[in-house]
């Protein structure tokens, strides 16, 4: 009997991976620490570095694409072949085993045909399969679906067994955010489109405000990317509405002292601080910082927002599908982490659409960066699988350049 194959989501901040019977997968860091006394720290070992500041990080993705293989073989072996950091989970051999692997949307065909020979020739995999997220989206089962007509339609459950043809997916990661409508369970490449705003971008924005207006944060990247996980949210209605609150919802992180918190933390109102301890006081950063999503404007970038691009990307579609897209949004990555998101999305959406539109929101209801994977897993499952995926003997036969044009690449599908 063929044994299960490894499922692999790939992103740029963080690798999910495992067997599709778990349940949540193997999470890794897709990264290489140096602090500032010189060790190097791979994948998840960034955790236990006890001083955070001045860490420098290098990361195998840069501009959105897969470049250095080199140091992804690296955490790839960290991943596959560490059962102490992963509960037991270990390859053991490669060889023989089946993958199903997620890559950048639109990736440069030189750099898609690094990840087959690795796959086939390094690794010897019998087999793979390898899409965007959003190829494997229509597999995916979200619990939550948003109106953008708020009242007029409440929430709902989205419906456990529905399949849908047309969908259109936002997946804001680390690097940037893709906008890619999929009909029939195929990206509709003419249509997709970047916004170059992502967890990078908002980090690197939050270091500068926070520079500005308190302590030098510049060379904290771990310490901003925790503030940023723990207490930045959308705004619910507009920027304008959130400042006239920012009072009410203003919160005071306690810095790191490496004594008692390596990380810093919240303070809690009820809770004495401890003695000299240093904190900052957040008000409109919360808010303004994400708000970039929305108006680009605020950080001086001369490009549409998230609602612009997804209108422009609607635009190039045939318009019977336009309603239908807009009535099935599937959002994934982490940052809708954030509080509000995607409900300010779907409002603000439903303004620029016609009257008799309704755009609605899907999105899981557990962390939101592991929505790709399980849809990943789910898609094992499925009898289309076995006959897409290409194994290692066809690969051999047809050379890598078949691999890339004919069955993977975006090229076949312009």
């Amino acid at each position: 009997m063929e044994s299960p194959p490894i499922v692999v989501d790939n992103g740029s901040y963080e690798i999910k991976f495992g067997t599709p019977d778990l349940e949540t997968p193997h999470r890794a860091f897709n990264a290489l620490a140096r602090d500032k006394f010189g060790s190097y720290y791979l994948s998840n070992q960034i955790k236990t570095i006890k001083d955070i500041s001045s860490v420098v990080f290098r990361r195998p993705h840069e501009f959105g694409q897969l470049t250095s293989w080199e140091l992804e073989s690296a955490i790839w072996d960290y991943c596959f072949f560490n059962p102490d950091e992963f509960n037991g989970f270990d390859l053991k051999d490669s060889k023989g085993q089946h993958l199903v692997v997620s890559e950048t949307c639109m990736t440069i065909p030189e750099l898609s045909k690094n990840m087959d020979q690795v796959v086939f020739e390094e690794y010897e995999f019998a087999s793979m399969f390898k899409s965007p997220i959003a190829g494997f989206a229509p597999f995916g089962r979200p619990s939550i679906a948003i109106s953008g007509k708020g009242d007029d339609q409440p929430n709902r459950k989205a419906e456990p067994d529905a399949y849908e043809p047309f969908q259109l997916v936002i997946d804001v990661g680390f690097n940037c955010t893709w906008v890619v409508p999929v009909i029939k369970g195929i990206p509709y490449y003419k249509a997709v489109k970047k916004l170059d705003i992502g967890g990078r971008f908002l980090n690197g924005l939050l270091k500068e405000t926070l520079s500005f207006r308190h302590y030098n944060v510049m060379d904290e990247t771990i310490l901003v990317n925790n503030i940023k996980e723990n207490c930045l949210f959308v705004s619910p209605v507009s920027y304008f509405e959130s400042f006239k609150h920012k009072e009410q919802t203003a919160v005071e992180y306690v810095l790191p002292d490496f004594q008692t918190s390596f990380l810093g933390y919240v303070k809690d109102p009820k809770k004495p601080l401890p003695q000299d301890s240093q904190t900052v006081e957040l008000k409109d950063e919360l808010f303004s910082v994400p708000e970039t999503f929305f108006h680009p404007e605020i950080p001086q970038l001369l490009k549409p927002g998230i609602i612009e691009t997804i209108l422009e990307s609607l635009s190039i579609l045939p318009e019977q599908l336009r309603p239908l897209m807009l009535g099935n949004i599937v959002c994934t990555g982490g940052n809708f982490n954030l509080p509000n998101f995607a409900t300010r999305l779907a409002t603000e959406l439903q303004r620029q659409l016609p009257t008799d539109w309704t755009c609605t929101v899907h999105l899981p209801s557990g962390p939101k960066e592991l929505y790709g994977w399980s849809s990943m897993a789910s898609f094992t499952n499925s009898p289309l699988y076995s006959d897409a995926r290409v194994t290692r003997e066809e690969y051999f036969e047809h050379g890598v350049d078949w691999c890339t044009r004919h069955r993977f690449g975006y090229q076949n599908w312009m």
